[in-house]
This record gives C-alpha cells, structure tokens and sequence, in this order.
C-alpha cells in the first residue's frame, strides 16, 4: 500500500480547501444523506452477501445484464480480487505513473513483472496523469496481453470517449473496474464494480467474499443510481474551469503543468520538493495538495493537484505564487 497518499486531511488542522483528492469538492449530497438517516435502522440486519440489489440497479443503469456485473467494496477491492484471482497467470505490467495498487496487488499473489506480462493494467483516464487512451490503443494493448484491466474509476471525470461497460463485455479478454466511489463523490462509502463477460465474472464471484458491501453502502448506491447520473452537474464547466487553472499555473515561472483530459494533474516544481510546498499551504494557508513524488516514475517536484470553482482556485495559485517567489 502506498505511503502518503491524497486527502489526507487527518494529518493536518484546519484545512479549508482540498485540492488533494481527484473526486469533485463540491458535490450536493445532502439529499442522500436524508435518505441515509431514513435507512439506518437496517445496521441491525446483515447486508446481503452478494450485494445483488446494487449489481441489479447498475446494470439497469449501463444496461448491461447483471450478470456481466461485479459489485466490490471500492475499487481497491476489484484491483486485489483481480490479482487473486488470476495468479496462476505469474506475470504482469503496469502503465506507469499511476495507482501503486495494481502493483501491490500483483506482489502479494508472487507475480513477476514483465513488459508483456499476461496481465497489463492500465488507469484510463489516468491517475495522476489526467492522459486519456483512445479506444485504438486499448485494442493494441489487448493483442498484446492475455488480460487487460481497466480501471475506469475517473470515467465520469472526462468528456473524452471512454470504451462502455456495454462494448467492453463483448472483448473477452478486457476486464473493467469502476467506481461509484469517484462518479457520485462519496469515498467514505467504497462502492464500485467490475464488468467483464460472463465467464470471466463467474470467476471472480467464486473468489470475493460474502458480504463485502455493507448495508448503508448498497443502498446509497441504489439511491444515486437512481437519483442522479454524476456528482458532476455540469462536467464540461467543470473541466473548463480546470483548465483556467492549468493556463494560469503554467504562467508561473518556476512551475511545469501538464496537459489533461480531466479535473486534475500533475504540476512540477523546477526547484524545490513538492513536500515542502504541500506543507507550506497546509500550515500557512490551510490548502491540501497531494505530494505525488512517491508514483513511480515521478520525482520530488511533483505534485497533483484536482479543480475546484474558479475563486477556490484563486486562492491554491496565489498560494503556489507566494511559496515559490518566496524561495521557501
């Protein structure tokens, strides 16, 4: 597991603007959280082992069958379940920088890494990068690799094309991990699924253990299955708005910003460590970002930071502004 990760707002005091976590800031939940007290006294009672409710209500939302649909707790369970499940395969690759799970998981069941591995995992979009792989490249990278897994958690994030749930389950050898987690904007809960064909499902379920979701967990999902389609209103605004902010990041001298297809990305200090930044705006001005020099492939000036509204990101480049003009 990886060592410092975002929203890490535990280790800090009075923080008032996250800019750490890629989920979207400013979701208006209070209509599942009235729902949530309405259904509290169902803690009394086991959830259902298989969660087959909440699979029955994303399908209908994809409009995939059910049984192409595997609900998990989070998608870090789906990347764990994955690399149990297909451990006699031994070998893997991993489309770095990214999530460090997909590695660790791998390590646990005593894979070896290998540039063809059988298993190739890839995020799309991409954290921390914000890339986004066209729909040609997924296809390449499928007739390279016995399984590729996709996880789509930050599909919801982008107005790019993203390859469906309902073109996905016809590729037998593509497994797609997603998240309601990041599409609703609720990372207390850890809801997400997997979609793949019948076979390779079937498979999975046989692996992942009863009653892995809990009860309030399935039916916040049920409800903003129901309710709503994103945390995200408006996603184009949205990205708009994160854009204005690259552009006026990427005026500052000494800071690099990388182009992305979504709400967040990656940011490099020409000079200085990303730590000492990220402490900076936590003390001084209580703005989280999140340190991304320990993704592999990235180095001490990185960091990630996601969009919130245009005048909360006046305050992080003001912010930035003055750490780096300072020479702190």
């Amino acid at each position: 597991m990886i060592n410092g990760h975002g929203d890490d707002t535990h280790n800090y005091q009075n923080i008032r603007l996250n800019f750490s976590s890629n989920i979207y800031p400013r979701a208006e939940l209070t209509p599942l959280i009235n729902h949530l007290k309405e259904q509290l006294h169902l803690i009394r009672k086991y959830p259902e082992p298989d969660a087959a409710s909440l699979e029955a209500a994303i399908a209908n939302k994809i409009g995939v069958p059910a049984e192409n649909v595997l609900a998990t707790a989070g998608a870090t369970e789906a990347i764990y379940l994955i690399a149990q499940t297909f451990r006699s395969w031994q070998t893997f690759n991993v489309k770095h920088p990214t999530f460090s799970e997909y590695e660790d998981a791998c390590r646990m069941f005593l894979y070896r890494e290998d540039v063809l591995g059988n298993l190739m995992w890839i995020c799309n979009p991409c954290n921390p990068t914000g890339e986004v792989l066209t729909d040609i490249q997924l296809i390449d990278l499928l007739q390279k690799h016995r399984y590729l897994i996709v996880d789509q958690s930050y599909e919801d994030y982008t107005t790019d094309k993203i390859m469906s749930a309902a073109e996905g389950i016809r590729i037998p050898n593509l497994i797609q991990i997603h998240s309601l987690t990041k599409k609703y904007a609720i990372p207390g809960l850890r809801i997400g699924y997997i979609t793949a064909n019948i076979g390779i499902i079937r498979l999975l379920r046989s692996n992942i253990h009863p009653w892995s979701i809990n009860t309030l967990a399935i039916e916040a999902g049920k409800f903003m299955l129901e309710n709503f389609n994103s945390a995200v209103s408006d996603i184009a605004e949205y990205l708009r708005c994160a854009q204005r902010l690259r552009y006026a990041l990427s005026s500052i001298d000494g800071l690099e910003v990388k182009p992305t297809k979504t709400n967040f990305m990656i940011c490099r200090l020409k000079t200085g460590k990303s730590s000492e930044l990220k402490e900076f705006l936590a003390k001084e001005k209580g703005i989280l970002i999140r340190d991304a020099s320990n993704f592999r492939g990235l180095y001490e000036g990185h960091f990630r930071i996601a969009s919130s509204n245009d005048a909360d990101n006046e305050e992080l480049i003001a912010g930035i502004k003055e750490f780096i003009e300072s020479g702190k």
